[in-house]
């Protein structure tokens, strides 16, 4: 055993020899390197233009209406092709003109009675009739059904004939009003020529009071020569010079060119002339350079007409787009004469004709690009356009595909300066120097690179323009004696040049002080002491982690010698939990039943009942081990003898089940839903993670870590398991052969385990 109170006493004195040599090494002066500051890097955002062309095509439609992939696209070039232009629904107005004159349909008695009223109907170019607008009313006692109907015409007569193309109920109520006779469920098609339009009131009874009234200019009608009739026991001969008021609700199947109706299309407020086609019913609008931001998705293009009436039209379009965004980057190497550079933009292709360009800066050259795809790195750069001349790469549709990624590299030359850097540097002295900067405006930078740690401090930075850039730093006076790197760099948004020098700042003189002999001395002594009692604690460490290592192997291999699980009410011998980690099948309750006449005999002999006991069985090659705790029987079947860790652990694991599930298990109704979380107790108490299916994390997370060579010989002996059987998991005891399994083994899976390979 270990002697942890002795331990603990040699550590005291360790820690107190410690903080005594802290607080006198503390007074001798020596220097240390300062390590504060990161590595210089560039960066700067470039702007890449993507273009895009969409298409479509709309048939029998009264509006342009295109929808955008993306909002926010600057318009470049459109083009709109119309065909089959003709007019829609149009309201034509036969009389509309208020003279405050009626007519009207009533049954008052044989000798003085109107049973219809007949207005005619010219027809001038074949028209579909969906409706009819009247202005009329009638009184509150006209409650009888009447007809509006759409006759043919007696040319002779100037009257209505006996042909009804089509007949409704009247629609008319007590208010003055115009009022729509609707035939759209059944509309007419009348070809050129004369109708009549027939209020008809045949049918009617007799009754004073019932009266329809309808409208009419009989002064001075908009179209003159149009008759109206009234019909009593006959049509009356047609007037002239008078008309009924109505409104007739028609289509023209007309074709027209597009300045026939003075078509136009309205963009961004401007009225643009839709020109005619080759053919009546065609047009044509093209726009190049329009350069129209548009930062929606849904593009609507108002076509007006000189008419008010609904337009129809068949169009396809053809809209080219542009937009611009910006990409970081970055130089990730800089060389005495050359330096490289990186960007990563992100292509969002909007529709199947899509490229992308690039401008690039004028000293760039030397161009690589990538395409990543499903982890697959190409090299695309002859797929694309690299321009030279112009400076600029142009990355075709073909080559761009959805959901790949990229990476454009490129070089450009290290940008020439002159440095003048002092002779002599000391610690504790001014360090002056200067940089001839470019013409160019830009940046420049001082850097010192530290010994030792390679760690680069930023001095200053100054805007340079042109002429000779001073810098000036007082050197501390603990920086270490060595070779340090001054550098200098100048950027501005294209371009880096940088130029460096080493120096020295010498050791200072090395003098002996008395105190100097006397710490010498005594941290001699102290290192003779220390180095005694750090053997000794090293060593009760050591024992320490190895018995800790052999009780993780211990658990570990344990675990992988259980078959099988049961947890079970003492009193009844019911199963409440049951758990088989092994390919054999096991009858839970003839083993259950078996213990429990075991117990029963046990009890009735040695009087032992609500105490907690093991009971270890060896029947064959399987060991029985009965752990119980007042009102709980846990029963395990192992392979192999277990270790007395598992045993103590065992008992642990009954203490904490009837904690957690003993008022249950007195209570037990045959309900074993309740009780399936006892598994959470399993991994706590054992190295339960050792006989569940394991599974292998993603290649690219391995790529990112760490792996020692026996770790990777595990991972592939998993990745060959997993082939073999054609499954996706894999059991940690199929990976070890039988009795050829060490404590390093067990520590080689539970690393892995740890970093979430194993998982």
């Amino acid at each position: 055993m270990v002697d942890y109170y002795k331990l603990k006493r040699e550590l005291i004195i360790l820690i107190v020899f410690m903080f005594l040599s802290i607080g006198l090494f503390q007074f001798i002066p020596f220097s240390n390197a300062q390590t504060n500051g990161e590595p210089i890097s560039f960066s700067t955002s470039f702007t890449f233009n993507e273009y895009s062309e969409i298409e479509g095509i709309k048939e029998n439609i009264s509006e342009v209406n295109i929808q955008f992939p993306e909002a926010n696209w600057t318009i470049t070039d459109m083009q709109l092709n119309f065909s089959d232009i003709r007019l829609g629904n149009e309201i034509r107005t036969i009389e509309d003109s208020e003279t405050g004159h009626f007519e009207n349909v009533y049954n008052k008695n044989p000798s003085l009675r109107t049973f219809a009223l007949a207005t005619q109907l010219e027809i001038l170019e074949e028209a579909e009739i969906f409706g009819v607008y009247i202005r009329a009313y009638k009184t509150v006692q006209a409650s009888e059904m009447i007809k509006f109907q759409i006759q043919g015409y007696d040319e002779g007569n100037r009257v209505p004939n006996n042909t009804i193309h089509r007949s409704i109920d009247l629609n008319i109520s007590t208010n003055l009003i115009w009022h729509y006779q609707d035939f759209s469920s059944d509309p007419i098609t009348l070809s050129i020529g004369n109708y009549s339009l027939v209020m008809n009131g045949t049918n009617i009874p007799v009754n004073v009071d019932a009266k329809y009234f309808w409208a009419i200019d009989e002064s001075d009608p908009q179209i003159p020569l149009l008759h109206t009739s009234s019909y009593k026991t006959s049509w009356s001969p047609g007037t002239v010079n008078t008309s009924f008021l109505c409104k007739i609700n028609q289509s023209v199947d007309k074709s027209y060119f597009p300045s026939d109706i003075n078509m136009t299309a309205e963009i961004n407020g401007d009225n643009y002339e839709i020109i005619n086609g080759s053919t009546i019913g065609t047009g044509s609008l093209e726009i190049v350079e329009i350069n129209y931001f548009f930062n929606e998705t849904n593009f609507n293009i108002p076509i007006n007409i000189s008419e008010s009436i609904t337009l129809k039209f068949n169009y396809n379009y053809k809209i080219s787009l542009k937009n611009d965004f910006t990409t970081e980057s970055e130089i990730v190497e800089i060389e005495e004469s050359t330096n490289y550079w990186s960007m990563v933009p992100i292509f969002n292709r909007i529709s199947s004709n899509y490229f992308v360009q690039f401008d690039f800066p004028q000293n760039w050259y030397n161009f690589t690009i990538f395409r990543i795809l499903s982890e697959t790195r190409e090299n695309v750069t002859s797929l694309v356009n690299i321009d030279m001349s112009n400076k600029s790469i142009s990355i075709p549709n073909a080559t761009i595909e959805d959901g790949a990624e990229w990476e454009i590299k490129a070089n450009s030359p290290n940008i020439d300066l002159t440095l003048n850097f002092p002779p002599k540097v000391e610690a504790g002295k001014l360090l002056e120097i200067s940089v001839d900067a470019p013409s160019t405006q830009g940046n420049c930078s001082f850097v010192i690179v530290k010994p030792i740690t390679g760690k680069a401090e930023l001095i200053e930075i100054q805007e340079a323009v042109s002429g000779e850039i001073f810098f000036s730093f007082l050197i501390p006076t603990n920086w270490s004696s060595g070779s340090y790197i001054g550098e200098i760099y100048w950027n501005n948004e294209t371009d880096v040049g940088m130029k460096y020098t080493e120096f020295k700042i010498p050791s200072p003189p090395f003098t002996w002080e008395p105190w100097m002999i006397f710490v010498i001395v005594l941290g001699t002594a102290g290192i003779s002491v220390l180095s005694f009692v750090s053997y000794r604690t090293i060593k009760n460490i050591r024992n320490k982690q190895f018995e800790k290592k052999q009780k993780i192997y211990n658990s570990c291999m344990d675990v992988l010698h259980l078959d099988y699980i049961m947890v079970s009410d003492k009193k009844s011998g019911l199963n409440v939990y049951k758990q088989n980690f092994s390919e054999k099948i096991i009858d839970a309750a003839l083993i259950s039943g078996f213990l429990q006449a075991i117990h029963s005999f046990g009890i009735e002999l040695i009087k032992v009942e609500d105490q907690s006991q093991t009971i270890k069985l060896e029947y064959k090659d399987s060991i029985v081990l009965m752990s119980e705790f007042v009102n709980v029987r846990l029963i395990l079947i192992m392979k192999e003898r277990p270790s007395r860790f598992f045993l103590y652990s065992l008992e642990d694991l009954a203490y904490d089940i009837y904690k957690n599930y003993g008022d249950m298990i007195d209570s037990f109704d045959g309900n074993v839903e309740p009780f399936k979380s006892i598994e959470t107790l399993l991994k706590r108490h054992f190295e339960a993670t050792f006989i569940y299916p394991l599974k292998i994390a993603q290649i690219d997370k391995l790529n990112k870590i760490r792996i020692s060579q026996n770790e990777r010989n595990y991972i592939n002996k998993a990745v060959t398991l997993m082939k073999t059987k054609n499954v996706n998991h894999f059991y940690v005891r199929s990976l070890f052969t039988e009795n050829e399994c060490s404590p390093k083994d067990v520590e080689t899976i539970l690393e892995l385990m740890e970093k979430k390979i194993f998982k």
